[in-house]
């Protein structure tokens, strides 16, 4: 509850807004995700929490291609104000769900991503058990979570989830290629997070100081 309010009330009245408000702020979280990724294209999305479907705006901006996208929210006026925007795009579904309980087959999902949604989940240990039930085999998972929040973390409830950068938000990764931590810690420009209490100048990142 935010107040009086419940998560998806509050949404509701700030999606017509939301856009004016927050789209700079949201963007520079995807440009700091997609550039330590390295992200060109994407298969079958889950964009849980998608709101007013700004990342499919990001991706469209930047010719980012994907397959099939499904926009899942539990804000009602957020999900409509997507369907305003994206309704003409047959790739995508608009979904009116909850994190803890998602309607989707079990490992369908080749790329999730939890873009600011973290924070105003219930149970996180039920969302992140439904995350690795829906995405596929060698699939991609990115949890964006506040940094000064003091709510549990995705790798503080399993440790397939890394914190590999922050910018805004902390940026939590699940991927099974290992070799694409490596790519993580030489990315430039990011604060990276390191994964011991010690550093070494091996994995000292490239540009920080």
């Amino acid at each position: 509850m935010t107040g009086s309010l419940s998560v998806d009330e509050l949404y509701n009245l700030t999606s017509r807004s939301y856009d004016t408000l927050y789209r700079d702020e949201q963007y520079q979280k995807y440009s700091t995700i997609f550039g330590v990724l390295g992200l060109g294209s994407l298969d079958i999305v889950a964009d849980i929490g998608c709101g007013t479907g700004l990342l499919i705006d990001y991706l469209k901006e930047k010719n980012i291609h994907y397959n099939r996208y499904v926009c899942m929210d539990i804000s009602e006026g957020m999900i409509q104000r997507s369907q305003d925007k994206h309704s003409d795009d047959p790739r995508i579904v608009f979904i009116l769900a909850d994190a803890e309980q998602m309607p989707f087959r079990d490992m369908f999902f080749t790329e999730i991503f939890m873009i600011t949604a973290w924070n105003n989940i219930g149970n996180k240990e039920k969302a992140l058990k439904e995350t690795f039930r829906i995405i596929a085999e060698e699939g991609l998972a990115v949890v964006t979570a506040l940094k000064k929040a003091r709510d549990t973390t995705p790798d503080q409830i399993d440790r397939r989830f890394r914190a590999v950068a922050e910018h805004i938000d902390t940026i939590y990764v699940y991927r099974e290629a290992r070799s694409i931590i490596r790519q993580f810690l030489n990315t430039p420009n990011y604060i990276m997070v390191k994964q011991t209490g010690k550093t070494t100048e091996e994995d000292e990142p490239h540009g920080s100081s």
